[in-house]
Protein backbone atom coordinates (compact mmCIF):
# COMPACT_ATOMS: atom_id res chain seq x y z
CA UNK A 1 0.00 0.00 0.00
CA UNK A 2 1.11 3.51 -0.61
CA UNK A 3 2.07 5.22 2.56
CA UNK A 4 -0.67 7.71 2.23
CA UNK A 5 -3.35 5.55 2.66
CA UNK A 6 -1.57 3.87 5.50
CA UNK A 7 -1.02 6.87 6.99
CA UNK A 8 -4.83 7.67 6.88
CA UNK A 9 -6.10 4.34 8.07
CA UNK A 10 -3.26 5.02 11.48
CA UNK A 11 -4.94 8.23 12.02
CA UNK A 12 -8.56 6.52 12.19
CA UNK A 13 -7.65 3.51 14.58
CA UNK A 14 -5.78 6.59 16.72
CA UNK A 15 -9.07 8.46 16.89
CA UNK A 16 -10.42 5.23 18.13
CA UNK A 17 -7.74 4.06 19.99
CA UNK A 18 -5.73 6.59 21.76
CA UNK A 19 -3.67 4.54 23.88
CA UNK A 20 -2.61 1.47 22.43
CA UNK A 21 0.85 -0.08 21.51
CA UNK A 22 2.23 -0.50 17.77
CA UNK A 23 1.15 -4.42 17.13
CA UNK A 24 -2.30 -3.18 18.28
CA UNK A 25 -2.50 -0.32 15.18
CA UNK A 26 -0.92 -3.02 12.99
CA UNK A 27 -3.51 -5.41 13.57
CA UNK A 28 -6.43 -2.87 13.39
CA UNK A 29 -4.73 -1.12 9.60
CA UNK A 30 -4.20 -4.58 8.65
CA UNK A 31 -8.34 -5.25 9.14
CA UNK A 32 -9.18 -2.00 7.97
CA UNK A 33 -6.85 -2.21 4.69
CA UNK A 34 -8.13 -4.28 1.14
CA UNK A 35 -4.77 -4.30 0.06
CA UNK A 36 -2.22 -4.91 3.10
CA UNK A 37 0.97 -6.15 2.38
CA UNK A 38 3.15 -7.49 5.17
CA UNK A 39 5.97 -5.31 4.64
CA UNK A 40 3.35 -2.22 5.13
CA UNK A 41 4.26 -2.92 8.40
CA UNK A 42 7.32 -1.25 8.42
CA UNK A 43 5.82 1.98 6.95
CA UNK A 44 3.19 2.06 9.87
CA UNK A 45 6.17 1.71 12.25
CA UNK A 46 7.99 4.72 10.14
CA UNK A 47 4.40 6.16 10.61
CA UNK A 48 4.83 6.04 14.14
CA UNK A 49 7.94 6.96 14.65
CA UNK A 50 7.13 10.07 12.85
CA UNK A 51 3.98 11.29 14.54
CA UNK A 52 6.27 10.52 18.11
CA UNK A 53 9.38 12.95 16.49
CA UNK A 54 6.34 15.67 15.64
CA UNK A 55 4.79 15.61 19.13
CA UNK A 56 1.49 13.91 18.12
CA UNK A 57 2.46 10.60 20.26
CA UNK A 58 4.15 10.67 23.13
CA UNK A 59 5.50 6.96 24.66
CA UNK A 60 3.98 5.12 27.48
CA UNK A 61 -0.37 4.18 27.46
CA UNK A 62 -0.56 4.48 31.19
CA UNK A 63 1.14 3.98 34.71
CA UNK A 64 2.39 0.01 34.01
CA UNK A 65 3.00 0.56 30.51
CA UNK A 66 5.59 3.49 30.65
CA UNK A 67 7.67 2.83 27.04
CA UNK A 68 7.42 1.80 23.84
CA UNK A 69 6.26 0.35 22.33
CA UNK A 70 3.20 1.72 23.96
CA UNK A 71 2.37 5.10 23.01
CA UNK A 72 -0.71 7.46 23.54
CA UNK A 73 -1.80 10.46 21.79
CA UNK A 74 -0.80 13.65 23.20
CA UNK A 75 -3.04 16.87 24.33
CA UNK A 76 -1.92 18.33 21.12
CA UNK A 77 -2.47 15.40 19.31
CA UNK A 78 -6.04 15.03 20.19
CA UNK A 79 -6.69 18.30 19.46
CA UNK A 80 -5.18 17.93 15.72
CA UNK A 81 -6.89 14.53 15.07
CA UNK A 82 -10.22 15.99 16.29
CA UNK A 83 -10.14 19.30 14.53
CA UNK A 84 -9.03 18.00 11.63
CA UNK A 85 -5.48 19.99 11.96
CA UNK A 86 -4.06 16.89 11.50
CA UNK A 87 -3.81 17.62 7.95
CA UNK A 88 -0.32 19.26 8.68
CA UNK A 89 1.38 15.92 9.91
CA UNK A 90 -0.03 14.48 6.72
CA UNK A 91 2.94 15.15 3.82
CA UNK A 92 1.15 14.14 0.93
CA UNK A 93 -2.33 15.11 1.88
CA UNK A 94 -1.64 19.04 2.66
CA UNK A 95 -0.42 19.68 -0.89
CA UNK A 96 -2.79 17.45 -2.57
CA UNK A 97 -5.55 19.66 -1.24
CA UNK A 98 -3.58 23.06 -1.11
CA UNK A 99 -2.90 21.85 -5.47
CA UNK A 100 -6.61 20.67 -5.87
CA UNK A 101 -8.17 23.72 -4.51
CA UNK A 102 -7.23 25.78 -7.57
CA UNK A 103 -8.24 25.71 -10.99
CA UNK A 104 -4.75 25.26 -12.68
CA UNK A 105 -1.26 23.90 -12.16
CA UNK A 106 0.19 25.14 -8.21
CA UNK A 107 3.42 26.78 -9.66
CA UNK A 108 6.61 24.90 -9.16
CA UNK A 109 8.38 27.57 -7.13
CA UNK A 110 5.60 27.75 -4.51
CA UNK A 111 4.90 24.11 -4.30
CA UNK A 112 8.47 24.08 -3.34
CA UNK A 113 8.63 26.62 -0.56
CA UNK A 114 5.37 25.43 0.83
CA UNK A 115 6.24 22.23 1.21
CA UNK A 116 9.62 22.99 2.77
CA UNK A 117 7.57 25.07 5.16
CA UNK A 118 5.63 21.93 5.77
CA UNK A 119 7.97 20.05 6.68
CA UNK A 120 9.95 22.65 8.51
CA UNK A 121 7.35 22.85 10.78
CA UNK A 122 7.20 19.24 11.63
CA UNK A 123 10.83 19.44 12.13
CA UNK A 124 9.65 21.87 15.25
CA UNK A 125 11.72 25.11 13.22
CA UNK A 126 8.83 27.63 12.92
CA UNK A 127 10.90 30.55 11.92
CA UNK A 128 11.73 28.99 8.72
CA UNK A 129 8.56 27.94 8.43
CA UNK A 130 7.11 31.48 8.60
CA UNK A 131 10.27 32.65 6.38
CA UNK A 132 9.29 29.94 3.49
CA UNK A 133 5.71 30.57 3.31
CA UNK A 134 6.35 34.21 2.96
CA UNK A 135 8.47 33.43 0.15
CA UNK A 136 5.74 31.42 -1.23
CA UNK A 137 3.33 33.85 -0.75
CA UNK A 138 5.65 36.57 -2.06
CA UNK A 139 6.25 34.53 -5.05
CA UNK A 140 2.54 34.82 -5.66
CA UNK A 141 1.87 38.30 -5.35
CA UNK A 142 4.67 38.72 -7.36
CA UNK A 143 2.87 36.72 -10.42
CA UNK A 144 -0.11 39.01 -9.54
CA UNK A 145 1.50 41.95 -9.99
CA UNK A 146 2.94 40.86 -13.72
CA UNK A 147 -0.09 40.68 -14.52
CA UNK A 148 -1.51 43.67 -13.42
CA UNK A 149 1.74 45.21 -15.08
CA UNK A 150 0.95 44.03 -18.30
CA UNK A 151 -2.97 44.64 -18.36
CA UNK A 152 -1.80 48.52 -17.22
CA UNK A 153 0.74 48.50 -20.30
CA UNK A 154 3.06 49.58 -17.29
CA UNK A 155 6.30 47.96 -15.39
CA UNK A 156 5.30 45.44 -13.15
CA UNK A 157 6.39 45.87 -9.42
CA UNK A 158 8.63 42.83 -8.93
CA UNK A 159 10.76 42.46 -5.57
CA UNK A 160 12.35 39.54 -3.36
CA UNK A 161 9.19 40.30 -0.95
CA UNK A 162 6.37 42.21 -1.10
CA UNK A 163 6.75 46.07 0.10
CA UNK A 164 3.09 47.76 0.92
CA UNK A 165 3.45 49.94 -2.54
CA UNK A 166 3.45 45.90 -3.91
CA UNK A 167 0.36 45.11 -1.98
CA UNK A 168 -1.80 48.20 -2.05
CA UNK A 169 -0.83 48.50 -6.08
CA UNK A 170 -3.39 44.62 -5.74
CA UNK A 171 -6.02 46.24 -3.27
CA UNK A 172 -6.06 49.17 -5.89
CA UNK A 173 -6.35 47.30 -8.73
CA UNK A 174 -9.69 45.15 -7.10
CA UNK A 175 -12.35 47.39 -8.18
CA UNK A 176 -11.34 47.11 -11.77
CA UNK A 177 -12.14 43.97 -12.32
CA UNK A 178 -16.29 44.68 -11.65
CA UNK A 179 -15.95 41.66 -9.46
CA UNK A 180 -19.10 40.90 -7.30
CA UNK A 181 -19.03 42.56 -3.46
CA UNK A 182 -18.78 39.18 -1.80
CA UNK A 183 -15.47 37.87 -3.92
CA UNK A 184 -13.87 41.50 -3.73
CA UNK A 185 -13.81 41.81 -0.13
CA UNK A 186 -13.38 37.70 -0.02
CA UNK A 187 -9.73 38.45 -1.82
CA UNK A 188 -9.14 41.54 0.29
CA UNK A 189 -9.72 40.05 3.58
CA UNK A 190 -7.56 36.85 2.51
CA UNK A 191 -4.70 39.47 0.78
CA UNK A 192 -4.57 41.57 4.22
CA UNK A 193 -3.85 37.62 5.95
CA UNK A 194 -1.30 36.94 3.63
CA UNK A 195 0.34 40.58 4.30
CA UNK A 196 0.11 39.87 8.12
CA UNK A 197 1.94 36.36 7.65
CA UNK A 198 4.83 38.38 5.81
CA UNK A 199 5.06 40.91 8.64
CA UNK A 200 6.19 38.55 10.84
CA UNK A 201 9.20 38.02 9.16
CA UNK A 202 10.14 40.92 7.29
CA UNK A 203 9.82 44.36 7.38
CA UNK A 204 8.25 47.07 5.24
CA UNK A 205 10.88 46.99 2.79
CA UNK A 206 11.11 43.60 2.80
CA UNK A 207 14.36 42.65 4.91
CA UNK A 208 14.05 39.64 7.55
CA UNK A 209 13.33 40.65 11.21
CA UNK A 210 14.60 38.90 14.15
CA UNK A 211 11.42 37.39 15.82
CA UNK A 212 10.59 34.37 17.44
CA UNK A 213 7.70 31.80 16.17
CA UNK A 214 5.66 30.05 18.39
CA UNK A 215 4.44 26.96 17.45
CA UNK A 216 0.97 27.83 17.24
CA UNK A 217 1.92 31.03 15.24
CA UNK A 218 3.29 28.71 12.32
CA UNK A 219 0.17 26.32 12.53
CA UNK A 220 -2.12 28.54 12.31
CA UNK A 221 -0.02 29.92 9.22
CA UNK A 222 0.02 26.81 7.44
CA UNK A 223 -3.60 26.34 7.87
CA UNK A 224 -4.24 29.55 6.45
CA UNK A 225 -1.82 29.86 3.90
CA UNK A 226 -4.13 27.43 1.18
CA UNK A 227 -7.22 30.35 1.32
CA UNK A 228 -4.82 33.11 0.63
CA UNK A 229 -3.24 31.14 -2.18
CA UNK A 230 -6.86 30.11 -3.16
CA UNK A 231 -7.78 34.13 -3.09
CA UNK A 232 -4.91 35.15 -4.92
CA UNK A 233 -5.15 32.43 -7.98
CA UNK A 234 -8.70 33.16 -8.29
CA UNK A 235 -7.52 37.15 -8.87
CA UNK A 236 -4.95 35.60 -11.33
CA UNK A 237 -7.77 34.28 -13.21
CA UNK A 238 -10.03 37.32 -12.89
CA UNK A 239 -6.99 39.79 -14.46
CA UNK A 240 -5.99 37.13 -17.39
CA UNK A 241 -9.87 37.09 -18.08
CA UNK A 242 -10.31 40.63 -18.18
CA UNK A 243 -7.10 40.91 -20.59
CA UNK A 244 -8.66 38.75 -23.06
CA UNK A 245 -12.00 40.32 -23.51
Amino acid sequence: MEKQELRQLVFEVLRRDPQTHLNAVEYQVRRLAENYDRHDALKIHEIIWDLLVQGVLAPGKNSLNLNLPFFHVTDYGYDCLESGEIILHDYDRYLHDLEASIDEPLDPVIRTYVHAAQKAFLCGNYLATMSLLADAGSRCVDMVNHLIGKAQAQQSIMGKHPTHAEMGRIHSYLPALGLSDELREEIALHLRGLENLIAHTRDEDGHPRAVSIGHRTAQSALLGFPQYLRALYRLIGKIRDRSTD
